[in-house]
């Protein structure tokens, strides 16, 4: 009796873990972090390169240049630059093409991504 116990946690727990996963990677996709960003009214770029959860970024401000690894962490987007000190944005997604960082120190920035003139070409399943 036991062992169909444990035999059905182990079912719902592999069941609730998939679904958490397919959540997490629809979000991530649309989210769509990689790409360029513009700061909005604001002088500034965000360059994301990578895959959909971490990778190489570039930051361009004020005549300033900023390069390193970020990664997202939950809802967190952590900006670990090359001999700096990580920085972490709490990320707030607004719409398609639109997301907010929070930093720690309260300064807020709106972020809207740049289209590309890339058009991702979809093999057929057949």
């Amino acid at each position: 009796m036991s062992v169909v116990v444990v035999m059905v946690v182990a079912g719902v727990a592999y069941f609730w873990l998939r679904g958490a996963r397919q959540s997490r990677l629809r979000w991530l996709a649309r989210l769509d972090l990689p790409g360029t960003w513009t700061w909005q009214d604001h002088d500034g770029t965000l360059e994301l390169a990578g895959e959909l959860s971490h990778g190489t970024f570039r930051r361009l401000e004020a005549g300033s240049e900023l390069r390193g690894e970020w990664r997202l962490i939950g809802h967190e987007l952590r900006l670990d630059p090359a001999g700096a000190a990580p920085v972490n944005y709490d990320l707030r997604f607004f719409d398609a093409g639109k997301i907010g960082l929070r930093g720690a120190n309260d300064e807020a920035r709106v972020y809207v991504k740049t289209p590309s003139n890339v058009v991702p070409l979809r093999r057929g399943s057949g």
